[in-house]
């Protein structure tokens, strides 16, 4: 439909694209004509809207306020043309069975709502979650469509320009535009920080603006900085060096493609990233100082300025995609001088970035960047205290060969009601407290974390991208999906042993842990009892999680002094369990299921109605029902595995019972993936008597190593 209008006005009309994830609908419009349908479904269903004779320069979505309109109005769409800006209402209802709450989608005229543009043309429009409409011109000022139920003189609709002072109402109302010699450097993009009330927008010229909305967002909007060089490669921030006078002329000057918000869940003193179109990405601070910045909820510091804090280098080229553990890193590997990226659209969002590259001359390609979840599992031990260059950012890149070049992109969101559950679990304990209705966005700040920590409560990433061929969708898998895709066939043990040196064996364990006892969120199919059979079996091969050991010893030395000199002997450090790979995952597993309830209290107490004493009030639950319901689920399967595998393994605890009697220590001889934990009745463990001197030592005081409560507990400990 949309290829068919567009060749009737001849490839001339105006053309443009969008997707509203909100609603899970992607849009475009072909001169007056506007068409939306959904992206996650290949139902061929279409709406069309048409506006009055003026071609649609400009769309924006926004959550309708509450008490203006019915009920059945959940958003607004907003399309402006040259001439005016008109409002449509958006009344989405759920499915028969309720699973889907996006399944129908009506567009309602309200033809009360539009407004003259006065002749200043409008580039793009930006909403906040509370349903404020932010809108650009082409002479380059910011403007807010306020809208109300218009009772009395009062009109329903109007325009307020943000921008504008003294001077400009003088020179735009008094003086003729003939007089006016001040160049118009129109906005072309503006995106909004939702956690820090402050709105960047990027002109036609490359300035970047930094504007603020106050500390809790519903004040005047104040212009703060405007920065006209921050992309121009021969600044000392930029690059860190000048480059050489032959490829500085030869290379063009590289623009800004892409300008996102940073939430505080991946950075407390980072608050922007900008791409160029060379694959650069630049790391803006809006704080002053050093170590300070605005974080959530505070009002104490305001942004105050634009600077480059740090940078990354592009993505290398040649790289492929697939399923490998040799993953590129991004940091160490240079880029050659001649060959370069040619960005034309990128977006980013929570550590993953898209970026699509026409540097080849066959065929563009999307380059999938995102954080190595690996980079910082070098140390033996979760423990242990992170080393500094642990904490390195490397990248894995992943490139896409596609047909067309890409025009836009967006994250898909959850359901409503999964999106509920998160928020529920990780609201009191995550700075998700900033994020307003909608509830959906709140997936993204755990996206932030990483997979490892969210893979067990979060589905696999998706992002749908809109490029000139179509629709696609691109699926991020997570580890625990890599490892599950392993196990779901016949797979080299080499390959296995791979991913667990990758990962380490703690979170190759935990991993293994959730597959065993399927804990992991799934929403395609169910995990197979043939891959959770080999979970099972990698989690207790001694091969690839270690071996439980004792370091140290019990032993009282007695030795004497010479010439009848009295000693009180010597005490040696008592003996410290090393555990497995398999301890240190179950430890992981069981944290990550129970953080959401570790520090904070279930239940709480909430003041009555109209009482000022809050300690006199009913006692709640802090978590949802549906919350509850989920994390009980999971640990009560994660409770039924490791008491089905218990059972199984109840033969090798016999040895480990009689360890304080004996004065022996457990090492190694034992199975790998694949054969059972008992050896013909045998345990897969040798003992290991004390030499001499440790007995004659020992013999004068026998001494048990552990009580029988944790000689119990050893049945978990020494998994």
């Amino acid at each position: 439909m949309l290829i068919e209008r567009y060749n009737a006005a001849a490839g001339e009309g105006t053309a443009l694209c969008g997707i509203f994830s909100e609603i899970h609908r992607a849009w475009a419009t072909v001169d007056n004509s506007f068409y939306i349908w959904r992206f996650d479904k290949w139902d061929g269903q279409c709406q069309e809207y048409h506006a009055d004779e003026q071609a649609i320069c400009a769309v924006g979505l926004a959550r309708a306020k509450p008490g203006i309109f019915v009920e059945a109005i959940q958003y607004i769409l907003i399309l402006a043309t040259p001439v005016e800006v008109m409002l449509v209402g958006v009344c989405c209802s759920a499915s028969a069975d309720g699973t889907d709450p996006y399944a129908e989608l009506s567009l309602q005229p309200l033809p009360e709502y539009m407004i003259s543009t006065d002749g200043v043309t409008m580039t793009c429009i930006t909403c906040t979650d509370r349903g404020q409409i932010f809108l650009s011109g082409r002479d380059g000022h910011i403007y807010e469509l306020q809208y109300t139920t218009g009772s009395g003189w009062r009109k329903r609709c109007r325009k307020v320009c943000l921008t504008t002072g003294l001077g400009s109402l003088l020179s735009r109302w008094v003086l003729p535009s003939a007089f006016n010699f001040s160049a118009v450097d129109p906005i072309v993009d503006m995106v909004i920080d939702e956690e820090r009330n402050t709105i960047y927008a990027r002109t036609e010229g490359m300035k970047l603006q930094l504007f603020d909305l106050g500390a809790s967002g519903d004040g005047p909007l104040k212009k703060i900085t405007e920065e006209k060089n921050l992309v121009d490669p021969r600044d000392a921030p930029y690059g860190g060096r000048r480059p050489n006078a032959s490829r500085a002329a030869r290379s063009p000057k590289p623009s800004i493609v892409c300008i996102s918000p940073l939430s505080a869940m991946e950075s407390k003193w980072l608050h922007a990233v900008a791409v160029l179109s060379d694959g650069k990405r630049l790391f803006i601070s809006t704080s002053g100082g050093s170590s300070s910045s605005v974080g959530l909820n505070s009002g104490l510091q305001r942004p105050s300025c634009l600077k480059i804090v740090a940078t990354r280098p592009s993505p290398p080229l040649g790289v492929g995609g697939g399923l490998t553990f040799g993953a590129v890193s991004a940091a160490g590997r240079a880029q050659p001088e001649d060959l370069a990226l040619k960005v034309e659209s990128a977006f980013y969002s929570a550590g993953a970035l898209i970026m699509s590259d026409s540097s080849a001359t066959a065929m563009s390609s999307l380059l999938a960047v995102q954080k190595d979840s690996a980079a910082q599992l070098s140390l033996p031990s979760t423990f242990a205290t992170a080393s500094r260059s642990s904490k390195a950012l490397r990248e894995t890149v992943s490139a896409l060969p596609v047909e067309g070049r890409m025009l836009c992109a967006s994250d898909v969101f959850p359901l409503p009601d999964a999106a509920f559950i998160m928020q529920s679990l990780y609201a009191d304990v995550e700075c998700l407290s900033a994020f307003r209705k909608p509830s959906e966005k709140a997936s993204v700040k755990l996206w932030a974390k990483g997979d490892l920590p969210t893979q067990h409560i979060l589905p696999r990433r998706r992002m749908v991208v809109f490029n000139t061929m179509g629709l696609m969708e691109l699926v991020f898998n997570r580890p625990v999906d890599i490892l599950r895709k392993l196990f779901d066939g016949n797979t080299l043990r080499s390959q296995i042993e791979e991913f667990f040196n990758r990962f380490g064996a703690g979170e190759a364990a935990a991993m293994c842990l959730m597959l065993a006892a399927k804990l992991l969120y799934t929403e395609d199919s169910l995990i197979s009892n043939a891959v959770s059979e080999k979970a099972a079996e990698a989690f207790e091969d001694p091969g690839l999680v270690g071996m439980p050991q004792l370091n140290g010893t019990t032993a009282l030395s007695n030795t004497r002094t010479q010439a009848g000199g009295f000693s009180m002997g010597q005490v040696v450090q008592e003996a410290e369990p090393l555990f497995s790979g398999a301890y240190e995952g179950l430890c992981l597993c069981s944290s990550r299921l129970l953080y959401p309830v570790w520090e904070l209290p279930v239940m709480v107490v909430r003041g009555l109605i109209g009482s000022n004493d809050h300690g006199d009030g009913v006692v709640v639950c802090r978590l949802s029902t549906g919350a509850m319901k989920v994390l009980e689920s999971k640990i009560r399967s994660l409770e039924t595995f490791l008491r089905s595998r218990r059972n199984k393994r109840r033969g090798l605890y016999g040895y480990v019972a009689g360890l304080g009697d004996s004065g022996s220590i457990l090492y190694k001889t034992g199975p790998t993936i694949g054969a059972g934990i008992h050896n013909n009745g045998k345990s897969p463990y040798r003992i290991r008597d004390m030499d001499s001197a440790d007995q004659s030592a020992s013999n004068k005081k026998p001494r048990s190593l552990y009580t029988s409560a944790e000689l119990a507990a050893m049945e978990v400990t020494f998994l």
